[in-house]
């Protein structure tokens, strides 16, 4: 059979010893050994902003029966969210 496309051999993702999304033996995403604490609370709250600016996409696009489920993901991320800035706060000394 002749493939349109280029397909180079599957080599498999190396591990790393910080994986916090995976399938399987693929890793999706990573974190650096030593990263400190002050730098990755502002980067997650951050992912979680993004992820609740599509949650709130796809509620107000989604069909009225998944709209709730929708809505209840934009909660939980708003909640994650706010337990990050907490976090944050209290890293930097500041008490809130």
């Amino acid at each position: 059979m002749i493939r349109s496309t280029p397909h180079p051999p599957e080599t498999p993702a190396p591990q790393s010893t910080c994986t916090n999304a995976n399938l399987g033996n693929l890793s999706l995403f990573s974190v650096k050994p030593g990263v400190r604490v002050e730098d990755a609370l502002p980067t997650a709250s951050e992912y979680l902003a993004c992820a609740a600016a599509t949650a709130y996409e796809v509620a107000d696009n989604c069909t009225l029966e998944f709209r709730p489920l929708a809505r209840s993901v934009v909660h939980q991320l708003d909640a994650a969210r706010a337990l990050i800035e907490v976090s944050i706060a209290k890293v930097g000394g500041s008490s809130l």
